[in-house]
């Protein structure tokens, strides 16, 4: 018997019932991941803090952060105590969220690492993501169950903000039963397939919409947990970086705006040239799957679909990635939809289309093609006006769309945006944008009206823009030629709303009408006043030098992470470390989308070790010879064990470094839970003959190359770039180690002393353990370096003394000060 569903809390109760992972979010330095089950206590705890504070059914909570799981745990948490989310996109300022909070009469601002939130000026309380509880299996609290008030259909559950294309914004107010109208129909559908598609189990989502998108979060919150799914979020626009997480973390489906489409269509080609051709006519599937199998090879073999949401989707981006044999599902719907009309069924997806009505919802077109909606899922109106957004029983969209002839919905554009010429043909913006895009040296564009075609270009150095126009115009039609050009700064992006990347065509026209002042605070500024604050009361112009800034080492790891973290549009390059370790002066960084020449090549980190084969095999070598050898040469004396007996992986380990025998000795000294959990860094330039085979022998090569596979398999080592591009890619690296519970291993002198003396520590540590939020487990050495000096080509037998210090929490950006403590630690453990 199927169950009624009348609340979100019945779904919740099933949300109780799934295992396995559910939520991945990689802030940049590690991922952490977070079970249903982790999930569903953390709502509770979070419901019993509602509780305790007095906030309860009918008050508002603001949400002001970026993708995250405490996010959602949050939702789940206030849905339990019928308190309402008002999502806010967290690329909106501080004022605009304190607009809302006032508007709304927030009890509370929940905020991410990503906003401004000293910047709040609200008397709502902020309360900061990073400090949220994630209760372990066994606590025993008096969190929430699951029904701790009594909610109907028509409660509200959120107020929805619109993007802000307009002066004022406006809360959408929407309801259990505007959510279920959604999830029920989809649910119903996903179960008639479930079963088949046990073997191809977890589904993985990579997440790109903003959770603030009501159909960002249906496809994080809602529809995942129906197939027991996993959701993974990053910040991240860079498309390397999105293919790299899609492949490595066997993602199945990338769920994102158009635009992330257009950006990742750009990068394959730039990889795979091969895919820029069409195939051939009448070839079969497998024939062109073979012909672009390096594509796929690229994404991972279990990807397989893009699911496409918020904006309208150019038909010529999703005929590429059809041809390439993956499967486009777009979807239409709004904010007052709560957000779902219309989704294309994956098994029988039509191109062109955005699919049928779901279950419970009509649409039709009225005289003028306007689309009208009608069901359990439009809102019944606004934040302080409601029953206005509707009209006759439906809701007028604003968009303009067709059927096609078996009843697909196709968009054709914003009614209030097309373009009606003085004989009275109708134009949309979004065909000749599509045609203009197509054109090389486009790097963006706008079609503006009204009563004739416009084009606003954006585009690349050397471009003309007469020349493109031309070349556009050839394949227009009469009615869409353009007739006047505008060209916008090549340093600006077009203003887009956030989120959801959609042109601001009003800002746009009153900006080349000169109605509205140029914008101010671009990135070409921004990136001065960053630099500036690394070279206090230096003048700094585009051809300064990088060295002239007299940045240290630290600085340059700190500069990069500020840079990567800057905000950048969709398709605009980011700058990675590639571009910044190349870049030789201030305009390398500011010319937008370019990446100086002779960028040096990242390496790849291994991971084959820690398969379960390699790990075994390390395991047995390590029991039987390894440490038996070590022991043989080592006199050993451990101390400070009982600083490990409480803790569990993952921590940092901080030892001085005497000699290359360091390593085996700790790991003689170490419990089998923590040898086996042990990831030493090691300096890669000691592999030079291996990673830089060019002016080595062949001799060489092979010995270094040997050295370091058996250094990888043997001891679980990996390289740590000491003079080169790689430090940045490092640190993500270590906290992804940490992330699946290995206990990295790092020598914060950074090199071997001579006579057991104790250098200066490097603050690199202290930014690891700072950003991934695992403790340091001090560890003093003494008397290596007279059982192998680093002089020395064969060891000694000798004693040796290892201490494990105190755990230490470090926290803060004063990375050198830390770094302090830690070698204090050190120092102090051998007295």
């Amino acid at each position: 018997m199927e169950k009624s569903r009348q609340t979100l809390l019945d779904f919740f109760e099933d949300l109780e019932k799934e295992h396995g992972e559910f939520l991945v979010y990689d802030d940049g330095f590690r991922p952490w991941s977070r079970t249903y089950g982790e999930v569903v206590r953390a709502a509770r705890a979070f419901a019993a803090r509602l509780r305790e504070r007095g906030i309860g059914k009918g008050e508002k909570i603001v949400f002001w952060s970026e993708n995250r799981p405490e996010w959602i745990a949050a939702l789940w948490g206030g849905l339990l105590e019928g308190a309402i989310a008002v999502p806010v996109d967290y690329h909106s300022s501080a004022d605009f969220a304190d607009k809302i909070a006032r508007m709304v009469q927030a009890r509370a601002i929940l905020v991410g690492d990503a906003v401004p939130a000293g910047s709040l000026n609200s008397a709502s309380p902020p309360w900061r993501f990073a400090d949220f509880e994630w209760p372990p299996s066994d606590a025993t609290t008096d969190a929430a169950p699951a029904r701790a008030v009594s909610l109907a259909p028509d409660d509200l559950a959120e107020i929805v903000f619109t993007s802000g294309a307009t002066a004022e914004p406006k809360g959408v107010l929407i309801t259990h039963r505007n959510l279920l109208s959604n999830i029920v129909p989809v649910e119903k559908e996903v179960q008639k397939y479930r079963k088949w598609g046990t073997p191809f189990f977890p589904i993985r989502f990579l997440n790109l919409l903003p959770l603030s998108h009501m159909f960002g979060q249906s496809l994080a919150t809602f529809i995942p947990p129906m197939i027991g799914g996993t959701v993974i979020f990053q910040r991240s626009y860079n498309p390397a970086e999105i293919v790299r997480q899609i492949h490595s973390r066997r993602v199945s489906v990338l769920v994102s705006v158009p635009k992330i489409l257009e950006v990742l269509r750009d990068h394959i080609v730039r990889e795979f040239p091969e895919a820029a051709q069409p195939p051939a006519p009448g070839s079969r599937w497998f024939v062109n799957w073979w012909r672009y199998r390096r594509v796929h090879r690229a994404f991972g073999w279990k990807f397989w679909a893009f699911i496409v949401g918020a904006a309208p989707l150019e038909p010529a981006v999703e005929e590429f990635w059809s041809r390439m044999g993956f499967l486009v599902i777009q979807g239409y719907g709004l904010t007052e939809t709560a957000p779902i009309v219309t989704l294309n069924h994956p098994f029988r997806a039509r191109k062109g289309t955005v699919g049928e009505p779901i279950g419970g919802v009509e649409v039709r077109l009225a005289d003028d093609g306007e689309i009208l909606v009608r069901g359990g899922n439009v809102s019944r109106g606004y934040f302080g006006e409601e029953a206005s957004s509707l009209a006759d029983g439906w809701l007028h969209t604003g968009d303009i769309g067709e059927k096609d002839p078996e009843g697909r919905l196709i968009v054709r554009g914003r009614k209030k945006e097309v373009i009606v010429l003085p004989d009275g043909r109708k134009v949309f913006p979004e065909d000749v944008e599509a045609v203009l895009r197509s054109i090389a040296g486009v790097r963006d564009c706008a079609v503006i009206g009204p009563d004739r075609v416009h084009a606003v270009l954006r585009l690349e150095p050397g471009a003309k823009a007469e020349q493109i126009v031309a070349r556009a115009n050839l394949r227009l039609e009469e009615q869409q030629r353009i007739r006047a050009i505008s060209e916008w700064p090549a340093a600006e992006e077009l203003p887009r709303t956030p989120g959801t990347e959609k042109l601001k065509r009003t800002e746009i026209r009153q900006r080349i009408a000169g109605e509205l002042p140029p914008a101010t605070g671009t990135a070409r500024g921004g990136l001065i006043e960053l630099l500036e604050r690394y070279a206090p009361g230096r003048t700094i112009t585009p051809e300064t030098t990088l060295d002239q800034l007299g940045l240290s080492s630290l600085d340059r790891v700190q500069l990069l992470m500020e840079l990567e973290g800057m905000e950048k549009p969709i398709g605009e390059k980011p700058i990675d470390e590639s571009i910044f370790t190349a870049a030789k002066t201030v305009a390398d960084l500011q010319r937008p989308g370019a990446s100086p020449p002779h960028a040096p090549e990242p390496f790849e980190f291994p991971a084959w070790n820690r398969s379960w084969p390699a790990r075994w095999l390390r395991r047995i070598a390590q029991a039987v010879l390894l440490l038996p050898l070590t022991r043989i040469f080592v006199r050993l004396r451990v101390e400070g064990s009982e600083n490990l007996r409480d803790l569990d992986p993952p921590v940092i380990f901080a030892p001085n470094h005497q000699s290359h025998l360091d390593v085996p000795t700790i790991l003689a000294a170490l419990p089998s839970k923590w040898r086996n959990r042990l990831a030493p860094a090691v300096a890669k330039e000691f592999f030079d003959p291996h990673f830089h085979a060019q002016g080595f022998s062949i001799y060489r090569r092979f010995i270094s190359g040997l050295q370091y596979y058996l250094a990888t398999l043997f001891f679980n080592i990996f390289p740590l770039p000491q003079r080169e591009m790689g430090v940045r890619r490092t640190l993500h690296y270590m906290g992804e180690l940490a992330g699946e519970g290995w206990c990295v291993t790092i020598f914060p002198e950074g090199d071997r002393t001579h006579t057991g003396e104790i250098h200066p520590f490097q603050p690199g540590v202290a930014m690891l353990a700072s950003n991934i939020h695992v403790p340091v487990i001090p560890v003093r050495i003494e008397g290596l370096d007279h059982v192998l000096h680093r002089d020395a080509h064969w060891p000694t037998r000798g004693p040796v003394r290892v201490t494990f210090a105190a755990p230490l929490k470090l926290e803060g950006t004063d990375y050198a000060a830390q770094a302090r403590r830690v070698q204090e630690a050190v120092e102090q453990a051998g007295v």
